[in-house]
């Protein structure tokens, strides 16, 4: 056995404090980063899967101060853009330029493998009001307050890159990491004062994709800020909640001969979580099918 970590949605280098679904504390991060890396030298991971806003603020300074910090962990590990991250015209060329040592090649689309297993990291659009996907936001709407109108689509030329790859490495079990996960949050996780980030416009398409190939096992995503975990057809859908906001937590996933099973996992410090959470709100952690799973291999 072997493992990997997921953390999403650090938004790193900022001090804005406000309220999503929880008491959302940037503010808190430092003390955050130095819990975690003390977490995981006892567990030990070979890798991090940082699944999208790695950073808060749309400027190079920013993308640069989250890399650093990211750095002081001390465990390899692979960056996904997310809204946050992929806002402008130049915020791509940012991203290359601070992670080229960290990418396995110099795009935001890559696929990469770790004893057997693979990885495909997409890179979703934004969807324009006429229709078209596009890699920069229509307005570049000031998004800590709202994400309302907003929607996200793997472009056709992302969807034939994932079925060549798939197509290559048949004998080898494959996840998808997404910022933004394929379906919407379930019902049993939805109240009257839930924030809803929204999925993937296309997602339906990418979890069609995956089901035709026996190889694919599902999707590894965050951006909504909880955890869930949903198998749609034969396509397991796995959300981590955001680093700053309760329940706090990041996803471990242990990697077997036959299977992966994947649990969420709390910092050894509970502080960051009591300050984070709004009573009646920790719904955020999900129920138990959404904090563990065993996924098997489909052959």
């Amino acid at each position: 056995m072997w493992r990997f970590v997921q953390v999403s949605d650090p938004h790193l280098a900022s001090n804005r404090d406000g309220t999503w679904n929880n008491r959302f504390l940037c503010s808190m991060m430092p003390e955050v980063i130095d819990c975690l890396r003390k977490d995981l030298r006892e567990l030990q991971p070979e890798f991090i899967i940082v699944s999208g806003d790695l950073c808060s603020r749309p400027d190079r300074d920013a993308v640069y101060e989250a890399r650093s910090i990211l750095d002081t962990l001390g465990v390899p590990y692979y960056p996904c853009g997310g809204n946050h991250d992929f806002h402008g015209k130049d915020s791509r060329a940012w991203f290359l330029d601070a992670y080229r040592d960290r990418l396995p090649a110099q795009d935001t689309v890559y696929t990469f493998a770790w004893k057997g297993l693979r990885f495909c990291v997409l890179d979703p659009w934004w969807r324009w009001p006429d229709g078209s996907l596009m890699p920069v936001s229509p307005d570049h709407t000031d998004m800590d307050n709202g994400l309302e109108g907003l929607a996200w689509g793997i472009p056709p030329e992302q969807f034939s890159w994932l079925e060549s790859v798939l197509r290559s490495c048949p004998n080898e079990p494959v996840l998808v990491v997404s910022h933004y996960p394929a379906v919407r949050i379930p019902d049993r996780l939805r109240t009257d004062w839930l924030q809803d980030g929204g999925c993937l416009d296309n997602g339906d398409l990418l979890v069609d994709l995956l089901a035709k190939h026996e190889n694919a096992l599902g999707i590894i995503s965050g951006h909504v800020h909880l955890h869930f975990i949903e198998q749609v057809k034969s396509v397991w859908q796995i959300t981590t909640g955001a680093l700053p906001e309760y329940p706090v937590e990041y996803r471990v996933f242990e990697v077997h001969r036959d299977r992966i099973e994947t649990y969420a996992k709390a910092l050894s410090d509970p502080q960051f979580a009591n300050r984070s959470l709004i009573p009646g709100r920790d719904l955020t952690r999900g129920t138990e099918i959404d904090r563990h799973a065993v996924i098997p291999f489909r052959w």
